[in-house]
C-alpha cells in the first residue's frame, strides 16, 4: 500500500514538469496548423502583393452598403469600411480613417492623413507633408516632400520618393525608384534605383594602370612592401582562398586575383580591380574608380569611394557609404547592399537591385567639392 502511494505521488510530481506543455497541447488539439507563407522571404514586394490579393477577395465577398454617396461604393469590413471610387482626389489637410481603393488615379493635397491603406489602380500623387499607413499603385507613384509612410510603399511603375520623405518599411517598384536627398527607408528594391543628379556621361571602366600590386604575389619585393602589402603575412587556406594576417592597407591600385580573408582592416587605392571575394574582420574601404567583381563582407564599416563599380553583394556589420557616382550593375541578376547600421547613399548613384539596412537607408546630397572634382575629371 505504501509503495502504491509513493508511485502515485512520484507520477504526480513527474506530471507537474509537463503540466504547462500538456495544457497548451490541449488548447490547440484538433486545430489545423497554418502553413508558413514562404513568399514573405522570397518576394521583396510581399506586403503589397498580399494586400492586393486581400482587397480583391474582400470586394468579392464583403457586403456592400447601400447608403453610400454617389460614385462611391462602400463595403463593410467589420471594424472598418472600404471606400471604392472611380478616381480619388483629396484636398489638402483631409483626414481619412477608412481604407481607400481608387479604380483610377489618386491625388491628395498637402498635409493629409490616411489612417488606413490606400490602393490605386492608376497613377498616384501624394502631396507634401502627408502621412499614410501604406500605399500600393498599379501605375507610377510620386511621394512629395516630407511625406511619412508608416509601413510600406509599392508601385508597378516608377516610384519617386521625395526629399525628406520617410518610409518606415520597404519601398518597392517593378520599374524604378528615384530616391531624392533627405529621403529614407528601411529597404529599397527595384530593377533600377537612382539618386538625384544622375549623370552617365563618361561612365565606363578605365584601363588598369601599370605597376598594380598583385595579390596573391609570389615575389613580395620591396615595391610591394612599400605599397602596404607584405607577402609574408599572406597564407594559403586551400581551395584557392588566402588569409592575410593583420591590416591590409594598399596605398596604390590593387589587383586581387583570389578570395581573401583579412584579419583586420582592408583598403585599396584608386583604380583597383578586385576579382575575388573579400571578407575583413574590420573596415573595408575601396578606392575611387575601382571595379569590384567579388563579394565584400566587412565586420565593421564598408565604404565605396566615388565612381566605384560593384557587381555582386555588399555586407557591412557597421555602417555603409555608397559615394558619388557608384554603380551597382550585374548582367542577369540584381546586386544587393546591406548593412547592420545606416546605409548612406550619395548623389548620382545607380543600383540595379536592392539596398537595405537594419536601421535605415538615407539619401544625401554629395558635397560640392566632389561634384567639382568629378566635373574636372570629365
Amino acid at each position: 500500500m505504501g509503495f502504491l502511494i509513493f508511485g502515485i505521488a512520484f507520477l504526480g510530481l513527474l506530471y507537474l514538469h509537463f503540466f504547462l506543455a500538456h495544457r497548451a497541447w490541449m488548447a490547440i488539439r484538433g486545430r489545423q496548423s497554418l502553413e508558413v507563407d514562404m513568399g514573405y522571404v522570397r518576394m521583396e514586394n510581399y506586403f503589397s502583393h498580399s494586400f492586393r490579393r486581400k482587397v480583391k477577395q474582400w470586394l468579392e465577398t464583403l457586403p456592400r452598403l447601400q447608403s453610400a454617396p454617389a460614385g462611391v461604393r462602400v463595403y463593410d469590413h467589420g471594424h472598418e469600411r472600404i471606400y471604392v471610387t472611380g478616381e480619388a482626389q483629396y484636398p489638402g489637410g483631409r483626414t481619412e480613417r477608412e481604407m481607400v481603393v481608387s479604380e483610377g488615379g489618386f491625388s491628395c493635397g498637402a498635409n493629409c492623413d490616411f489612417r488606413n491603406e490606400v490602393m490605386v489602380r492608376g497613377d498616384g500623387e501624394v502631396g507634401e507633408g502627408t502621412s499614410l499607413q501604406a500605399i500600393a499603385a498599379d501605375g507610377a507613384l510620386r511621394l512629395g516632400e516630407g511625406v511619412t509612410v508608416r509601413r510600406w510603399a509599392d508601385a508597378v511603375g516608377r516610384l519617386t520618393i521625395g526629399a525628406n520623405t520617410t518610409i518606415h518599411s520597404r519601398a518597392t517598384s517593378r520599374t524604378a525608384i528615384e530616391f531624392l536627398a533627405g529621403a529614407s527607408a528601411q529597404s529599397l528594391f527595384a530593377p533600377e534605383i537612382v539618386t538625384e543628379g544622375r549623370n552617365d556621361q563618361g561612365a565606363g571602366l578605365s584601363l588598369w594602370p601599370s605597376g598594380m600590386v598583385q595579390v596573391p604575389h609570389s615575389g613580395g619585393g620591396r615595391e610591394q612592401q612599400e605599397s602596404g602589402y607584405d607577402a609574408a603575412k599572406l597564407f594559403s587556406m586551400g581551395g584557392g582562398t588566402y588569409l592575410y594576417e593583420g591590416d591590409l592597407v594598399v596605398k596604390g591600385p590593387l589587383h586581387l586575383r583570389a578570395p581573401l580573408v583579412v584579419r583586420g582592416h582592408f583598403s585599396c587605392g584608386k583604380e583597383s580591380l578586385l576579382e575575388g571575394d573579400v571578407k575583413a574582420h574590420g573596415k573595408i574601404t575601396v578606392g575611387p574608380a575601382s571595379v569590384v567583381k567579388g563579394n565584400l563582407v566587412a565586420g565593421g564599416d564598408l565604404i565605396l569611394s566615388p565612381e566605384v563599380y560593384f557587381r555582386a553583394l555588399l555586407q557591412a556589420g557597421g555602417e555603409m557609404r555608397l559615394s558619388f557616382g557608384v554603380r551597382g550593375l550585374r548582367d542577369g541578376l540584381p546586386v544587393a547592399a546591406h548593412a547592420t547600421r545606416v546605409v548612406t547613399v550619395e548623389s548620382n548613384v545607380v543600383i540595379y537591385g536592392k539596398v537595405s539596412s537594419a536601421e535605415r537607408v538615407v539619401a544625401v546630397s554629395t558635397p560640392m567639392a566632389w561634384l567639382q572634382a568629378s566635373q574636372a575629371r570629365a
